[in-house]
């Protein structure tokens, strides 16, 4: 038997993992769409452990998840200072302070904690500006850029005062916690704004979705084909060529949703010619929120066959249907221009 991914081919014992067109860790669903006897263990393991998990702990779609209870608040995991996300207090006194998300046994709830950090205060105002504790500047930068003169021009959130101290002690600053040291353990509910990188990592996780609803859809005889080789080995080995495999468009998936505002709740994945048909094209969105838009395989020179497929996975009664096309546009084309 021939794995779709790596090319080997390997006796039936190493196809006992089941693989999911959609992964697991986005819902369950009544009808899934999966994979049998086509993905290798050894490659369903690797995209597991590399892919899948930087993509449902890492990203913003990531975090979606507990706000729509696809897992349960106590099952969040927190990547600390190597996450892709960078969380700022969006208001309040504390604004541009940088936080994190945690599962609080107590509150039984997921909260906004602050990341041990110290803030100093701008010249002329109020406002401070944060900077992790191993990422504080000099002191000639400090003096420089700050009114350190000033009455509580040093506040300290997300540690004690002694953790405070030493840090800046290193600096040559003193800092006096009479009012200013923000306790650790006093969170509150902030309103925090978020961003975050998106890698080549996520782009790949994204691909093997699209990638996958192809072989749901295809034989086996297609998808281990010559043409599908350059995003086979993008998915499985991170090899890229000249062009991207992955792109975001600014384009809500189904015809009759806005790009910004309202859309309903749950997960597409589409597949269908380019307009030109020359290539193979599919759309991917995770909680109907961004659009990333995948070439499978461009100027396709293979067999024609009709590939004109939609689903749409519902949150809410964890459903899958089946989406009419209504004549898709290249959208990768023209994001690629």
């Amino acid at each position: 038997m021939k794995c779709i991914y790596c090319l080997e081919d390997k006796p039936d014992s190493c196809f006992e993992k089941t693989e999911h067109v959609l992964s697991q860790s986005f819902g369950k669903f009544k009808n899934n769409l999966t994979l049998n006897k086509i993905v290798c263990d050894a490659c369903n393991e690797y995209f597991g452990n590399n892919l899948e998990i930087s993509l449902g702990r890492d990203t913003f779609e990531g975090m979606t998840r507990f706000d729509y209870n696809v897992k349960k608040p106590k099952e969040f995991k927190s990547l600390g200072k190597k996450s892709r996300l960078n969380i700022k207090v969006n208001e309040g006194p504390f604004k541009g302070a940088y936080a994190y998300r945690e599962y609080s046994e107590q509150e039984g709830r997921i909260i906004i904690k602050p990341i041990p950090q110290a803030g100093f205060k701008r010249f002329g105002g109020p406002d401070y500006e944060y900077f992790l504790l191993d990422e504080i500047p000099d002191k000639e930068y400090l003096e420089k850029n700050f009114d350190l003169q000033a009455l509580k021009s040093i506040v300290a959130l997300g540690c004690n005062t002694e953790l405070a101290q030493k840090h800046l002690a290193q600096k040559g600053i003193s800092f006096n916690p009479d009012g200013d040291a923000y306790p650790s353990d006093n969170y509150t509910d902030w309103e925090c704004k978020v961003s975050g990188q998106i890698d080549q990592t996520i782009f790949r996780s994204i691909a093997k979705m699209a990638f996958n609803y192809l072989a749901y859809w295809a034989k086996r005889e297609l998808v281990v084909d010559s043409p599908f080789h350059p995003i086979r080995r993008y998915i499985r080995f991170g090899e890229k060529t000249s062009y991207p495999f992955v792109v975001i468009i600014e384009k809500a998936i189904l015809g009759d949703e806005p790009i910004e505002g309202k859309r309903r709740l749950g997960h597409l994945i589409t597949l269908d010619w380019s307009k030109n048909k020359l290539s193979i094209v599919s759309q991917v969105s995770l909680f109907n929120w961004m659009t990333y838009s995948v070439l499978l395989a461009k100027d396709y020179q293979g067999k024609r066959f009709n590939l004109r497929k939609g689903s749409f996975f519902n949150i809410a009664n964890n459903e899958i249907l089946e989406l009419a096309p209504r004549g898709m546009i290249n959208a990768h084309e023209k994001a690629t221009q």
